[in-house]
């Protein structure tokens, strides 16, 4: 019996790791939660009990269902395009932000030498140096758990690539390997979501360290704007 359900498992290990590694919305979504430590057990709860679903529900048959309305495959094509088109828009906004604070830091830094040259002169006007020093770095403030939540789940189930993958494609291989076999093929799917996530989610909270300067959230979050936008642009033009 373990001779046979291995290599079912891995099967469906390898198909789906085929579909969910790749940068996408919902990956690079996390990635940036994670770099700004910002709700990242929500969020990955959310992601992983998604695909379980999503799944559970292919495996069960419900692969034709979704094939049946190409309606509202069409919709949630478009409503994505929206959520993705936004989302590019917040990124390029937040790399602005912080291209703006960058540029003022500079400038105050600039303008500390000739500040400290006058210290003596600000004491005597009861202005000690620590108001007038430059300020320390800032990093981006984190979004609300209802935001990201909010977020999240709109990159997870406004995508019509989570049907069409989880729901119609694994579904239809795991249907091939029999009434006994196919859960065998849904767990190996289902273990490739856990494994990926909860890995996504720690490499890049270890990012962080690398992410404390304004430029690399300045290049992160131009990168999320591009990334979304051409994801985006992708939706409706398919």
């Amino acid at each position: 019996m373990n001779s046979i359900f291995l290599p079912i498992l891995l099967s469906g290990f390898l198909s789906q790791a085929g579909l969910i590694v790749a940068v996408g919305a919902q990956n690079t979504f996390i990635i940036r939660q994670g770099i700004a430590r910002s709700h990242v057990p929500q969020i990955l709860a959310i992601c992983i009990a998604a695909d379980l679903l999503m799944i559970t529900l292919g495996t069960q048959g419900m692969g034709q269902v979704v094939q049946s309305h190409p309606l509202v495959i069409k919709g949630l094509t478009w409503a994505g395009a929206v959520v993705l088109l936004l989302y590019g828009i917040f990124g390029f906004r937040r790399a602005w932000i912080q291209f703006r604070a960058m540029r003022m830091q500079r400038h105050i830094s600039e303008e500390w030498p000739n500040q400290r040259s006058d210290n003596s002169n600000s004491a005597n006007l009861g202005t000690t140096s620590s108001e007038i020093a430059p300020p320390a770095m800032v990093k981006p403030a984190q979004t609300s758990l209802k935001k990201s939540i909010l977020s999240c789940l709109g990159f997870t189930f406004l995508n019509p690539s989570v049907y069409l993958d989880s729901i119609v494609l694994l579904g239809s291989i795991a249907a091939t390997y029999g009434t006994d076999m196919r859960w065998s093929f849904a767990t190996g799917a289902m273990l490739c979501s856990v494994v990926w996530f909860l890995l996504l989610g720690f490499v890049s909270s270890k990012m962080a360290r690398l992410f404390n300067n304004r430029i690399a959230w300045i290049a992160l979050d131009t990168t999320i704007g591009i990334v979304m936008v051409l994801l985006a642009a992708h939706l409706v033009l398919q």
